[in-house]
């Protein structure tokens, strides 16, 4: 109880600035509120689980939630649902401070008494990087998967028999691949990383062995959502994750592309990266007298924030070239990520227990939270304050779409926000005379009308077409067109009457990810269950 309270006012202490100089407008926030906005607007509709962002695009919609990750998300929908929406960002990011908090603390209790595990946690809450994420970025989804960065350390290099880690570990890499794509790419190579390092230590095979299934058996937990990912990612604009300085060379420390305001940041991050290394860098040499006690743990983090920094310098760019999947991490700075974690330890560990030493880091602590403050947050713009951002939403104008989650072969800037839900006209692209279009119906997941036309017509609806509507005319199934260049759903009907029925289909791949997630409790039930995971104390 007493962690949970010192967690919970740190997280008071982060946002308390908020108060004078307004909520933290970073980066992402316009994309995350339109996020939860319309989860929450899904949840009253009786929508479970929202796949479709219907009011994307203007109203034409986009497929967001089925190629971002859900927990944060549904965090923030549900926080949504409760509170007013001016509140809703500033508690989700006291909830993921603490959730971080309390991770780093369950995973210090491993080694350090809980005083100092305390401490460690505290120092892990509030170390510079989430300091950033929190005023300058608003990158919920990545603020909220830090939380599971210290329980990867914990699984991996306790003193536990290698097959204990099968069941945690598992959960853990589902858990950060159904938060935040860049943070689990990130995830998944640190685990490797830690395997290796302990598998050497341990002088066993079988650690990296166990590991391997621990993280295959995650990845199949997240199955539901990442099958439909790798398979409908043909169906969107890949490439524009990696345009407009989102290639990893582009962010490199210190790196420079001409674009000021890219570059500005860039120069701030590359800064905060040096002195939380160099910090880090000292903390160690104080803390070195652990290491005898506790060897798994000092050289699992130090390598593996030695090369987490190694990644983010110049040098690295072979690796962002030839590893699979590490250029959709975009920004190398974001292996901050892990340094975070070994900065929390050691420096809270470099200090020998002195009476004030408490005090000593809570006005440590508190000067970073200012310092930060004043150097990251923004002046917000008046329009994307989280006020007006919900109060846009709800006149049901609908918002800008994402570039990369626009269909492949739309050009999602070229959508309009006065497009009408369905517009007619001729072969020639000439207004119709004479047709009459009927009984329309325009849900989230299903459109329906009838038209009766002299003659052959199209129809183009406010609606992206993306390949998982399917199109029936008058029972009989159409495949649908694109309007060149904004994507949206073009049918040709022919003359005389036709019903219209579109509906937004569960395609067999997210059939094929469901059942594998299934199957993969299942195991994971069978594995908890089995009694070779008991005798946790036994050494291997």
């Amino acid at each position: 109880m007493l962690t949970f309270s010192a967690l919970l006012f740190v997280a008071v202490v982060v946002v308390a600035p908020f108060t004078v100089r307004g909520v933290a407008c970073g980066h992402d926030l316009v994309f995350h509120m339109n996020s939860w906005l319309e989860v929450a607007q899904q949840w009253h509709q009786g929508v479970i689980y929202p796949r479709w962002a219907a009011n994307a695009n203007y109203g034409a919609g986009e497929p967001r939630f089925l190629f971002y990750p859900p927990l944060s998300w549904l965090l923030g929908g549900a926080l949504g649902s409760f509170i007013p929406w001016l509140f809703v960002p500033v508690t989700f990011d006291i909830c993921a401070i603490v959730l971080a908090g309390w991770a780093m603390f369950v995973m210090a209790c491993e080694w350090f008494e809980p005083a100092d595990a305390r401490l460690i946690a505290v120092a892990y809450a509030l170390n510079p990087y989430m300091l950033l994420t929190i005023y300058a970025r608003s990158a919920f989804g990545e603020l909220l998967a830090s939380c599971f960065f210290p329980l990867l350390v914990l699984w991996v290099v306790r003193d536990r028999p290698a097959r204990c880690m099968v069941v945690p570990l598992a959960l853990t890499i589902a858990g950060v691949w159904l938060t935040n794509v860049p943070a689990a790419i990130i995830a998944s190579y640190f685990t490797v990383m830690l395997l290796a390092v302990v598998t050497v230590l341990r002088r066993s095979s079988r650690v990296f062995f166990y590991g391997a299934v621990a993280i295959t058996l995650g990845l199949l937990l997240a199955g539901f959502y990442i099958v439909p990912v790798l398979y409908e990612k043909s169906w969107i604009t890949v490439p524009q994750l990696l345009a407009g300085g989102g290639r990893p060379d582009q962010s490199f420390l210190f790196a420079r592309t001409g674009d000021h305001d890219h570059d500005l940041f860039l120069r701030s991050v590359s800064w905060l990266a040096v002195g939380e290394a160099a910090v880090t860098a000292f903390a160690v040499l104080g803390a070195r007298r652990w290491r005898a006690s506790t060897p798994r743990l000092w050289w699992g983090l130090i390598i593996t924030a030695l090369l987490a920094f190694l990644l983010i310098l110049p040098i690295a760019a072979p690796f962002y070239r030839l590893m699979p999947d590490l250029q959709f991490v975009q920004f190398p700075w974001r292996w901050l990520l892990v340094l975070g974690v070994a900065y929390a330890v050691f420096v809270t560990s470099a200090l020998p227990a002195f009476r004030g030493r408490s005090w000593l880091y809570a006005v440590a602590s508190l000067a970073l939270v200012i310092a930060c403050n004043r150097q990251f947050q923004p002046a917000c713009d008046p329009g994307e304050t989280p006020f007006m951002i919900s109060n846009l939403y709800h006149t049901g104008y609908g918002y800008m779409g994402t570039d990369e989650y626009t269909p492949a072969g739309a050009d999602n800037y070229e959508i309009k926000p006065d497009f009408p839900e369905y517009r007619l006209r001729s072969e020639n692209g000439q207004t119709v005379t004479g047709a009459r279009v009927s009984h329309f119906r325009g849900g989230i997941y299903r459109k329906q009308l009838t038209l009766d036309s002299p003659q052959s017509v199209q129809l183009e609806l406010r609606l992206m077409n993306y390949p998982a509507w399917r199109v029936e005319v008058n029972g009989s199934s159409m495949v649908p067109q694109s309007d060149d260049p904004t994507g949206r759903m073009v049918l040709v009907l022919p003359a005389g009457h036709s019903d219209v029925d579109v509906r937004f289909m569960r395609t067999p791949d997210r059939w094929v990810g469901n059942a594998i997630s299934l199957a993969a409790v299942l195991l994971l039930g069978i594995l908890s269950c089995s009694p070779s995971r008991f005798g946790a104390h036994q050494k291997s």
